[in-house]
This record gives structure tokens, C-alpha cells and sequence, in this order.
């Protein structure tokens, strides 16, 4: 085992590919001792990593082979000394929900904790190499809460969780000291020798909590320098060649430079050990360039460099040093040399931007490790066979019960959330075989729903607006729509709805971006990327006496969150009417008033419509088709288009019949006119002047009552049965005067929804 260590490759990245090799590979590159010694020989000095800036997006190095993917963190090669630069090189996707994470910590058999400061969110990662395992590492978080008349705080409560377990967190077993216990979010515990150590504020001293036992002790703090004398003294913790070290920073009047003081914790055994001071760093007896360049709030200790004869440091802007610790000298002497400079992310195009001068840099030290994280989410919940019990029972459950009983306790929680058990409970043959149903939206603003056939149950009257809302078919149980000019991601069933910022570098959340006219937002499924994909059609500029446009595209996957423009937009011009999703492509109808060629006078007009289509399939490809459509009596009534049954349909107007003819697209022939055929006839005549053929929309088949349409003018809602032509009117709004319109969409039987990134919300 030991010669195979020794013949892989040292970066974990590599090693781990050898596991496909065959069973036997796999099973003796994850055994415990293989991980160990991989940990030992790969691991012969510090290795740095640091994330893009906070200003500047992150740029593609070299040896990116996607040109579109994130990278939240980089690996720095430090040069071997003399002229030989350093190397960046891409080391972690950005797989967390937070644009600026944070390594707070050492690494902890090649696991680090990151923090996402924006949605205040803890992670534990290996930024090498990202797998499964069984192997148990107690996550521990400590905090003060409460306080008394005098805004003292006089409790402090410990929890801890079990990677990867998915019961949550729980109460330590002893419960740590009542008083006098007051640490801080900047300072997150050191694992050493079997305990965890927190710092203290204001002299506070040190807490321990034996991981083992769950039980705590408590060690004196460092002395404070014997010059100092009523100056503000700033502390942190960190572990520092195998003993515990406190850096102590003097602060007088918010002046740079300050001294920093070193201190270690050790001795031959607990009753012996006492605080030794390492050395202080003086930065006032630096030559002015380094004391500008390295001038930070925040300086800590990183480790040991150079055969343990300098400590390497890093400043709150990301940039690294080192200093000789034999000139440094202890008992308060300054530094006696000029530091050397290690890593300035300025000097790199991956790294190149703005740093904020932070506590908790975007900066620190991994390993390369193929020790894995924990279980996943999905592993975690399938674990056990009470939690694989209760998912068998609760698949069976519609979408709004499943979600009511997600709220009974954590464990049913993690299960209805999980990626697994919502797809599962779509693929029931229940839930799939369930029919299309109705609910109105009471406020579109923040998309309140309720169900069409218990209207009457509500509190107050589905809000009627003059102001359009537009929403569309279900995709994959999610819907897509527009509200004034802010676009939105629903699941009505469920509730859940989610506005789309349209802009997310000006944070302007209802900025149309240069779009002089409202935009159409499409929802489709991207099959490659296992995705919903959206995809918003605007124009920037519109003329039809002179049949001129511009035509804008932007695209966003629902799990990335982020918009991007294609330079590609659709080969004809869009219609404002509603988008349809149906045999895996987008589907829009062509504005005729834009086509390039109109026909001369004398030339009666087209008796059919064109469509463009979008194949989901790859959406990024934008892979545009324009599709031949039904004959449409054009020039006499409205076309809209949708999709039943899972086919694509044409529904059309006829203003002189007071009709309407939805055509199916058969057989999924795009481009062949014979492919179409006529499915429903809706004969409204009798039914006028509530329902005529102008202001009735059709929504969809409810295959529950054996087919009938639902239909809606915005002011009534009914379903009509085209084999006896009986229409029967389910709601009518009480203002039927005014040309004020409810909202009432078609919804799928869902648990499907998606966490959005809310960077401004957070701000």
C-alpha cells in the first residue's frame, strides 16, 4: 500500500481517478490507512488557496477547459525563492450559494469550514477532491445568547452535529460555563490534541471542549504585553506547529503600524504548560514600501515556513509574508529585517481586483486529501430505514400535504426536500396520472395562492388588477411568468414564488436593463444540465412601418441563478403572446408585423401562422427551428399557443364565428403543415357576451371531468365540454364592469423548488 502511495500522483484529483480503475482500486484508495498515508506523503509543506476578488469577477485561468465555469477558489504554487514566480491555478468550482465564501479554518484531515458571509451559511469542504464517505467529524458551534438589565450577556448554549448524520445538531453533553463566556464569530474554534479551543473576548481566557466526551475545561489567556497599558488589544487563535498560538494585536487610536505579539501554549504535560512568547512583529521597523503594501488590520499566522525557521502571515487583503522568527526575538523586540513577500493577488489575472480589508480573507491553507466530506444530502436522508419508510409513505401524499407535513419535524424536512424524494414523488404513478389544476393568484406580487374549486373558502375575493399578468404552462411542476415588469419562477401548488432580479450587478430589482418594451420569459428543461432554463426575449428596438427590430436573449438556468446574454436571438420576430414548452422545446409565436417581406396589398394574407422553436436539449446551443403552424384564420382573431395533453397546440380565434380551433402538433414533425390537426372546436356564440372568442384564453384540459377545457376571460373561469359544447362557469368575479382581470394559472402536482441567490436582499 505504501508503494502505491508513493507511485500516484501527489494531487488528490489525480489519485482519486485511479478509483474507476476496477473494484479493488476503489476499495483500497478509500481504506483509512491508504487515506492517511496519502494525506502524509502528499502533504510536505503549506499549499495556499485564495479566492477572486470582492470587486472583480473571477477571471478563467489557462488550464480552464469551460470558459463559463466559476472558480471560488485557486491554488497558489509559491516560487522556489530568487525570480521564480508563482503559479495560480484552478482548484474548487463555486458550488456554494454565496458570491464571496471564506476559509475560516486549518485543515482538518484535508477538511476545511468555509463561511458564505452574505447568507451567513457554515459549509465543510474538501476543495480538492469532493466525495461521499462514512467517516464521523463533530461540527461544534458556540454562542452567547440573552442578556440582562445591564445588556451583559449571562448564557451561552453548545450544539453540535454529527457528520454525516442527518439527525441535526443537539445539545452537548455538559452544557459549557454559564458566565464569563463570550467568544466571536471572527474567531472559530481550534482543533488540537483531542479538543476544540475558543478565545475569549476581553481577556476572557480560552474555553476547551474535549471532542470525545463532550465535556469543557477552560485555560488562562496569554499576558498582555507588559508595555501595553490601557490599549485596545485585539486577539486570535490558531494552531501553529502542533501547540496552540494566540496573536495579540495593540491598537492606539486606529494608528498603523501596530505591534503584533506571537504566543504558544505547550509544555511536557497539562500541569507544566504555560504561555511562551514566540516573538513580537513590529511593522514600524519596516522599510515604508513593505509597511504600505502589507498595511491591514488584519494580520494572523498561517504556519511555519521554510524548515520551521519563518512564520508565513497573511494580511485582511489576501496578500502573504513571511518573517525570520530568529530575528524577530521575543520579549518584545521588533522585527530586525524587511519581510519577505510571498503572494500579492494583484500580480495575477485570476486573482486580480479589490480585496476588502476583512477578518476572514478569502485566503488560507489546504491539503491535498481524498478524505471525503460526509454522506450528501440525498446519502444521509437513505441512510436509514425509518427515513426510507416515511418516504415511501409520503410519496403517495399530494404536493400541499407533503409540504404541510414538512413542518412536523426535521428528519420529514430533509426528506421531502431532497432532490431524490421530489422526483420520486413525481414519478409516482399517482401523482403523475394526477390531473392539471387551477388556482388563482390572490396577489401577484408575491404570488398567494388558492385553489379554483374552493374560492368560496377565502378569505376575501381573488384581487382583480388592470395591470397584465401573464404565466405559463407548467414545466416539470415549476411555472414562468411576468407581473408589471418583473419576472418570476412559481410553483403555485406549493406556493412557492420566487422574482427574478434582471440585473444582479446594478441590484436595480425592477431595471428592464435598456429593454424599451416588456420583455417574453419562457420556462423550459434543459436535459443536458438536468435543468429548468429561462429564457427572456425583449426588444431593444421595435418599428413596424419600417418592419425594423432588435431582439435581445438572455438565458438563466434556475439552479445558477444568473442571467447571461446569447449572442444569437430567435431567426423571426416574437409575438407578445405567452411561450409554450412541449416535446422538449421552447415554442414562440412569429409577430407577422416584423416579418422582413410583407405581402403586396393584392396578396390576400398567409392562412398560416409560424412558430420558433428552441430544442431545450442544449439551450446554451441556441438551436433555433422556425415551425409551419395551422391554418389560423389570420386577420380575423387572436392566436395563442399551449401546451395539452403534452403536445403542442395552436389555439385560434375567430372573431365572425365566435370560435375558437385548438390545432395539435402530431408526431413531433416540426416543419410539416400536414402534421397539424384540428383536436377541440369551442363554440361560444351561446355563451356571449361573458365568454367570446376575442377575451377567452384557453388553459388547459382537466382529464379529471373526462376532458373538459378550462377556459377564462379574467373575469369568469369555466370549464367547457366539447362533446356536449356545455360551458359551466366556476367563478365570476363580482367587478365584471371594469376592465380589471383576475389571476388564475394552471398548475402541476409539484414539490419542485429551487433556493435563489438574494445578494441584495442580504445587504
Amino acid at each position: 500500500m505504501e508503494s502505491l502511495s508513493l507511485s500516484l500522483p501527489d494531487d488528490a484529483k489525480s489519485a482519486a481517478r485511479f478509483r474507476a480503475v476496477s473494484r479493488s482500486w476503489r476499495a483500497a484508495l478509500s481504506s483509512p490507512f491508504f487515506l492517511d498515508l496519502h494525506l502524509r506523503h502528499a502533504n510536505t509543506g503549506p499549499k495556499l488557496l485564495c479566492g477572486p476578488a470582492d470587486i472583480e469577477p473571477p477571471l478563467a485561468t489557462a488550464d480552464d477547459e469551460e470558459e463559463e465555469d466559476d472558480w471560488c477558489f485557486f491554488d497558489v504554487q509559491l516560487g522556489g525563492g530568487g525570480n521564480e514566480p508563482e503559479v495560480i491555478k484552478n482548484l474548487m468550482h463555486d458550488t456554494f450559494p454565496d458570491e464571496m465564501p471564506a476559509p475560516l479554518t486549518k485543515p482538518l484531515c484535508g477538511l476545511i469550514l468555509v463561511q458564505s458571509f452574505n447568507d451567513g451559511g457554515y459549509h465543510v469542504c474538501n476543495p480538492v477532491c469532493a466525495a461521499s464517505g462514512e467517516e464521523e467529524y463533530k461540527v461544534v458551534r458556540l454562542f452567547t445568547g440573552g442578556g440582562d438589565s445591564d445588556g451583559d450577556f449571562t448564557e451561552a448554549c453548545c450544539e453540535r452535529g454529527v457528520r454525516p448524520r442527518p439527525a441535526g445538531v443537539r445539545p452537548t453533553a455538559q452544557k459549557p460555563p454559564a458566565h464569563g463566556l463570550l467568544v466571536g464569530e471572527e474567531n472559530p474554534g481550534v482543533f488540537l490534541n483531542g479538543s476544540l479551543h475558543f478565545l475569549c473576548r476581553d481577556g476572557g481566557g480560552v474555553v476547551t471542549m474535549n471532542v470525545a466526551d463532550e465535556t469543557f475545561g477552560s485555560l488562562p489567556a496569554p499576558p498582555p504585553p507588559s508595555a501595553v497599558v490601557g490599549l485596545e488589544i485585539t486577539a486570535t487563535i490558531t494552531e501553529l506547529d502542533g501547540r496552540l498560538c494566540v496573536c495579540q494585536r495593540e491598537r492606539e487610536c486606529g494608528e498603523w503600524p501596530y505591534p503584533y505579539h506571537l504566543w504558544l501554549h505547550g509544555g511536557d504535560d497539562d500541569e507544566t504548560a504555560r504561555w511562551e512568547k514566540l516573538c513580537c512583529i513590529d511593522p514600524s521597523s519596516w522599510p515604508e514600501d513593505d509597511r504600505n503594501l502589507l498595511k491591514s488590520r488584519w494580520i494572523a499566522p498561517l504556519c511555519l515556513y521554510g524548515d520551521e525557521k519563518k512564520i508565513m502571515l497573511r494580511t485582511g487583503f489576501c496578500r502573504v509574508f513571511a518573517v525570520d522568527v530568529d530575528l524577530a526575538g521575543g520579549g518584545g523586540g521588533g522585527v530586525a529585517c524587511a519581510p519577505e513577500i510571498l503572494f500579492r493577488p494583484e500580480e495575477h489575472d485570476a486573482t486580480a481586483g479589490e480585496f476588502e480589508d476583512t477578518g476572514c480573507p478569502a485566503l488560507g491553507l489546504y491539503e491535498e486529501s481524498l478524505v471525503p466530506v460526509g454522506l450528501t444530502i440525498e446519502e444521509m436522508v437513505s441512510s436509514s430505514p425509518a427515513t426510507r419508510a416515511w418516504s415511501d409513505v409520503l410519496k403517495w401524499l399530494p404536493a400541499r400535504t407533503v409540504a404541510e407535513l414538512s413542518l412536523v419535524c426535521r428528519a420529514w424536512r430533509a426528506i421531502v426536500t431532497s432532490d431524490r424524494f421530489i422526483r420520486a414523488h413525481a414519478e409516482h404513478p399517482k401523482i403523475a396520472a394526477s390531473p392539471a389544476r387551477v388556482r388563482f393568484i390572490m396577489d401577484p406580487s408575491f404570488g398567494i395562492p388558492f385553489d379554483a374549486d374552493r374560492v368560496g373558502e377565502a378569505p376575501y375575493e381573488p384581487d382583480t388588477f388592470a395591470a397584465s399578468f401573464v404565466c405559463g404552462q407548467p414545466c416539470r411542476g415549476l411555472n414562468a411568468g411576468s407581473y408589471i415588469n418583473m419576472d418570476f419562477v412559481c410553483n403555485p401548488t406549493v406556493g412557492h414564488h420566487e422574482n427574478l432580479i434582471l440585473d444582479a450587478d446594478d441590484g436595480e430589482l425592477w431595471r428592464d436593463d435598456g429593454d424599451i418594451f416588456l420583455g417574453s420569459i419562457a420556462l423550459g428543461y434543459d436535459e443536458e444540465k438536468d435543468d429548468h432554463v429561462l429564457v427572456r426575449l425583449a426588444y431593444t428596438e421595435k418599428d413596424i412601418d419600417t418592419r425594423t427590430y432588435q431582439l435581445r436573449c438572455r438565458m438563466r438556468f434556475v439552479r445558477e441563478g444568473q442571467w447571461f446574454p446569447r449572442s444569437t436571438p430567435p431567426p423571426r420576430p416574437v409575438a407578445s403572446a405567452t411561450p409554450a414548452y412541449a416535446n422538449g422545446k421552447i415554442y414562440w409565436l412569429v409577430d407577422p408585423t416584423l416579418t422582413p417581406t410583407p405581402p403586396p396589398p393584392s396578396t390576400p394574407p398567409p392562412t398560416a401562422c409560424e412558430l420558433v422553436s428552441l430544442d431545450c436539449h442544449d439551450a446554451a446551443a441556441c438551436d433555433y427551428e422556425v415551425v409551419q403552424g395551422p391554418p389560423c384564420h389570420a386577420g380575423r382573431g387572436r392566436v395563442s399557443i399551449l401546451p395539452l395533453r403534452g403536445a403542442l397546440c395552436v389555439a385560434c380565434s375567430d372573431r365572425d364565428a365566435n370560435t375558437i380551433d385548438v390545432w395539435a402538433l402530431n408526431n413531433h414533425n416540426d416543419g410539416d403543415g400536414d402534421a397539424w390537426s384540428m383536436v377541440h372546436r369551442l363554440e361560444l356564440a351561446a355563451y356571449s357576451p361573458e365568454y367570446t372568442s376575442e377575451k377567452t384564453t384557453v388553459m388547459g384540459v382537466d382529464a379529471a371531468s373526462g376532458g373538459r377545457v378550462w377556459l377564462t376571460t379574467g373575469q369568469s373561469l369555466g370549464h367547457y365540454d366539447p362533446e356536449t359544447r356545455e360551458l359551466v362557469t366556476v367563478y365570476r368575479g363580482t367587478n365584471r364592469l371594469s376592465n380589471d382581470r383576475f389571476c388564475a394559472v394552471i398548475c402541476q402536482e409539484s414539490l419542485v423548488r429551487y433556493p435563489f441567490r438574494r445578494r441584495f436582499y442580504d445587504e
